[in-house]
C-alpha cells in the first residue's frame, strides 16, 4: 500500500508518519524475527534536516518512542545521516541476533537512494522532492513487498507547495475509489484543526477562523486543510474523480466506439485514441464507458507513425469486435504534403473507415458537459472512465499527466486574479477530450437537439450517401 497524507500546517502529519513507522517496526521485528536483523527502513527528505520531526522530536518521534518501548534501542545524535538501531532478540530471547536499522536519507542526489531494499519508507515533506525520487523509492520497496508480505510500503507526507506538480496530482488521483483499488494506493488529508492540542476549538477555533478570513481560499485550503485547489478555469469543471472514474469491463456483445484526435493543433502534440462502449440502464439512461486509451506523445516518441498507432489498436482485445465505429478530427482526413491522410492509413492498415465532421469548440464543450451530468433517476453519470485512461483523466484535472507527471488541465484563459477571459479555451492538453468530443457529436449530435438520438435505434446517424455506403458495409 502506498499512502499520501497531505497535512495542513501543524496538522500532525509528522507525528502520524512516525507512529506508522513505529508500529510497523515492532510488527516486522516480531513477525520476521529470523530475518529482521540486517534489514533497514528509511526516512527520506530533500535534506536531512526535514527528517528531524520523525526521527528525534522531543515530544514524540521514532527514536524516542522506540527507546521507551524496546530494550536496547539506540539512536544517533545527528541526522546527516542518522540511524536508529533496534535489537532483534533470539528465539529464546536470551541474546541479540543483530539490529534492525532505521536510517535517514537525503534526496538531494536521487542516485544515492540505492544499494538497499527497505522494509518501509517514509518520505517527509514529499512535495519538496522531484517525481523521480518518488519513482526511485517505489522501486526500492519492491523486493521487500515480495519477501515480506504486508511490508514494502511507501508513506508520503507533507504540505502542498501549491496545487500543481506531481504531489498534488497524485493526491487528486488517489481520491478515486477505482484508482485506489487498481493501484493499491490512497490519499488523505490532515487539516490543521485536527491538532486539537494547538487548536482546541477544532474547525471553529478562533485562530483557524482568522486564517480562513485573512487568506485567499486556495491558500487556506492548501496550507491548512491539506486539500489542493484545482487550477482555476477548468473547461469541464463538473468532472469528479469519485463520480466519473471507475473500473469498466469490455463487453464483447456490445458495439465499440472509437474517437481519435491526431493532435495536430496545440501543444503538446499527442495522438489520442479513446475507446468506448455504451451501457443502458433500466430507466433508459445511457452511459458512455471509456474502456481503453492509446496515447502517443510526439515529443516522447518522435519517430512514431499513424501505422504504429493502428498496430497498437489491433493488439487490444476489443479490436476483434465486428461492431466498431470510428470517428476522427476533420483534420485527420487531410493530407500532410505527399503523405497519406490518417483516414487512409487507418483504412488500409486496419480496414476501419473513420467518419469525420467539423465540430465547433463551444458546441463540443456543451456536448461533453452533458455527458458528465448525473441522471437523477439512476444516480449514474453519463460518462465513466477506466483508471487506465490516464491522458484523458489528466486533461480533466483528475491526475498527473502520463508523460511528465505534472498537472496539465484543459483550461480557459484566465487573468492574474484567476477570472476567465475570452470565449475560447487554450488549445492544449485536450487531445483525449477532443477525441471523445468528436465521437459524442457524431453519434449523438449536438447537445439539446430535439431529434431522437441515433443510439435509440442502436445505429449511427446516416446523413450522406457516403455514410449510407459505410453503414451498409
Amino acid at each position: 500500500m502506498t499512502q499520501l497524507v497531505a497535512g495542513g500546517y501543524r496538522g500532525g502529519k509528522s507525528r502520524t508518519a512516525s507512529m506508522k513507522g513505529l508500529l510497523s517496526t515492532l510488527e516486522f521485528v516480531s513477525r520476521y524475527r529470523m530475518h529482521a536483523a540486517g534489514q533497514v527502513a528509511w526516512l527520506v527528505a530533500a535534506e536531512y534536516e526535514a527528517t528531524r520531526a520523525e526521527f528525534m522530536h522531543p515530544d514524540g518521534s521514532l527514536g524516542r518512542d522506540l527507546e521507551r518501548l524496546w530494550p536496547g534501542v539506540t539512536y544517533s545524535s545527528r541526522l546527516d545521516p542518522g540511524e536508529i538501531r533496534v535489537p532483534v532478540p533470539a528465539i529464546d530471547g536470551t541474546e541479540s541476533r543483530g539490529h534492525f536499522s532505521i536510517r535517514t536519507k537525503s534526496a538531494y542526489n536521487p542516485a544515492s537512494l540505492g544499494m538497499e531494499s527497505p522494509v518501509w519508507i517514509i518520505l517527509c515533506e514529499a512535495a519538496r522532492v522531484s517525481q523521480d525520487v518518488y519513482h526511485r523509492l517505489l522501486s526500492r520497496c519492491s523486493e521487500a513487498r515480495r519477501r515480506f508480505p504486508g511490508f514494502g510500503w511507501l508513506h508520503m507526507e507533507g504540505t502542498f507547495e501549491g496545487s500543481l506538480g506531481w504531489y498534488a496530482a497524485l493526491w487528486t488521483r488517489w481520491q478515486s475509489r477505482a484508482i485506489q483499488e487498481a493501484e493499491n494506493a490512497r490519499s488523505f488529508s490532515l487539516p490543521s484543526h485536527s491538532n486539537t492540542a494547538l487548536f482546541p476549538g477544532g474547525a471553529d477555533d478562533p485562530q483557524i477562523t482568522a486564517l480562513r478570513r485573512s487568506l485567499p481560499e486556495a491558500k487556506f485550503m492548501e496550507r491548512h486543510m491539506g486539500v489542493p485547489v484545482p487550477p482555476s478555469g477548468r473547461v469541464h469543471g463538473a468532472f469528479d474523480n469519485d463520480v466519473h472514474i471507475r473500473r469498466v469491463v469490455y463487453d464483447p456483445e456490445q458495439p465499440v466506439y472509437i474517437g481519435i484526435d491526431p493532435g495536430y493543433s496545440g501543444q503538446p502534440s499527442t495522438y489520442a485514441v479513446e475507446v468506448c462502449q455504451v451501457r443502458k440502464f433500466e430507466n433508459g439512461h445511457r452511459q458512455w464507458a471509456v474502456i481503453d486509451e492509446i496515447a502517443v506523445n510526439r515529443h516522447s516518441m518522435p519517430g512514431f507513425t499513424v501505422a504504429d498507432v493502428c498496430d497498437i489498436a489491433m493488439t487490444r482485445d476489443w479490436w476483434s469486435n465486428p461492431q466498431k465505429t470510428g470517428v476522427i478530427d476533420t483534420a485527420g482526413a487531410s493530407h500532410a504534403g505527399a503523405q497519406e491522410s490518417n483516414t487512409e492509413v487507418w483504412r488500409k492498415r486496419t480496414g476501419l473507415v473513420l467518419r469525420h465532421e467539423k465540430v465547433s469548440v463551444l458546441s463540443g464543450i456543451d456536448r461533453f458537459d452533458s455527458c458528465l451530468k448525473v441522471d437523477e433517476d439512476s444516480a449514474e453519470p453519463g460518462l465513466v472512465i477506466d483508471p487506465r485512461c490516464e491522458l484523458l483523466i489528466s486533461e480533466l484535472g483528475g491526475g498527473p499527466n502520463p508523460f511528465d507527471g505534472q498537472t496539465h488541465v484543459y483550461r480557459w484563459n484566465t487573468d492574474r486574479s484567476g477570472d476567465v477571459i475570452g470565449r475560447v479555451p487554450r488549445d492544449e492538453y485536450c487531445d483525449g477530450i477532443k477525441a471523445l468530443t468528436y465521437l459524442f457529436i457524431n453519434v449523438m449530435g449536438h447537445a439539446g437537439r430535439t431529434v431522437s438520438s441515433p443510439l435509440e435505434t442502436g445505429r449511427i446517424a446516416v446523413k450522406s450517401r457516403r455514410r449510407r455506403r459505410i453503414a451498409a458495409s
